[in-house]
């Protein structure tokens, strides 16, 4: 089968691999598509993923066959698999912390997984998907599920107000968890026109420019004054983490989700004089049924986030290289499989 296997930092290798044999527990799926996750591109710019594994989680496909010891399961049904499969073992999972689970198991980051024909899955990870959802929908579970998980660490109220730094998938994804969960106002900063367009289609009260706007005067002024209870930082880079400590309000949060690759000089003196509170977020394993409960309703968008749809051969030009480019234009990319 085809398979996009990583080779370490900008090495990427679409080559002809066996199809997985499953254990006991497992099922093996058919691919549909599969989507370019953020931290796919972190890990393409930096090589921290093992050499040699076939990368890609945010997927959609059907099982071809189930292990021996699977009951629950049957050939031809339509499923996802969890980004985070945890050992149910751990501290972590019996403290109702599975995204931190010391023994997790991660399609596409830690065991092979889904840019390929074929991925084997354990039986205990499968989501069922509605027939009313289609593969393109689904194959942004995984996003939108790292939002709403996000968004449910956070202390947001309804009638609060939000800040996205960074309208990608994540950002894109937060802006409607916001949503959902009652704010009053949702802000976002971007710089890729493409981008700014989706974050207005799925609701943006504005979107800015911070290359032509002053953000804190702008929000001051949207705010009567109040600034913003969280921000959300979705943009993983240097400046917007260093921004968020600004653009809080005094007693206000700041949520980072995305992955940044560099040391940040981070201004501490304001995070102790505001009291401003600072989370992290990791995943979403255990909003998956309630992202596809949301998507299946129409409460949630997908479509308005996907920007590209390309074939397994064109992964690396049109995917990874294309991504990593300098003021690009993509939104979410999804990878055709067969």
């Amino acid at each position: 089968m085809k398979a996009a296997v990583f080779h370490g930092a900008y090495d990427i290798e679409v080559t002809d691999v066996p199809v997985p044999e499953i254990g006991p527990d497992e099922v093996l799926i058919k691919v549909h598509l599969c989507g370019i996750c953020g931290s796919d591109v972190a890990a393409y710019k930096t090589g921290m993923y093992e050499e040699g594994l076939i990368i890609g989680h945010e997927f959609a496909g059907h099982i071809v066959a189930v292990g021996e010891e699977v009951t629950d399961w049957a050939s031809g049904e339509r499923v996802t698999a969890n980004g985070v499969i945890p050992c149910g073992q751990c501290w972590f999972c019996h403290h109702d912390r599975p995204t931190l689970c010391d023994d997790v198991l991660m399609p596409g980051v830690s065991h092979n997984g889904a840019f390929a024909e074929f991925v084997a899955a354990p039986a205990k990870g499968l989501h069922r998907l509605p027939d009313g959802l289609t593969d393109r929908q689904a194959a942004l579970i995984d996003p939108l599920a790292n939002a709403l998980h996000a968004v449910r660490l956070t202390s947001l109220q309804p009638g609060d107000r939000a800040l996205i730094l960074g309208a990608g998938p994540i950002g894109l994804s937060i802006l409607q968890g916001v949503r959902l969960a009652g704010a009053r106002a949702a802000y976002v900063t971007e710089l890729s026109l493409a981008r700014a367009a989706v974050a207005r289609q799925l609701g943006a009260d504005a979107v800015l420019d911070p290359r032509q706007t002053n953000l804190f005067s702008t929000l001051d002024r949207l705010t009567d004054g109040q600034g913003v209870d969280v921000v959300f930082e979705c943009a993983g880079v240097p400046q917007t983490l260093q921004d968020a400590v600004t653009l809080a309000r005094k007693g206000g949060e700041i949520m980072v989700i995305a992955l940044c690759e560099e040391h940040v000089a981070f201004d501490f003196m304001t995070v102790t004089m505001n009291e401003l509170t600072i989370r992290g977020s990791y995943c979403g394993q255990e909003e998956y049924p309630l992202t596809i409960d949301l998507l299946a309703q129409g409460r949630l968008q997908a479509e308005p986030m996907i920007s590209h749809v390309i074939a397994l051969d064109d992964i690396v030009e049109q995917g990874f290289r294309a991504l990593t480019q300098p003021g690009t234009e993509a939104v979410k990319v999804l990878v055709e499989i067969g």
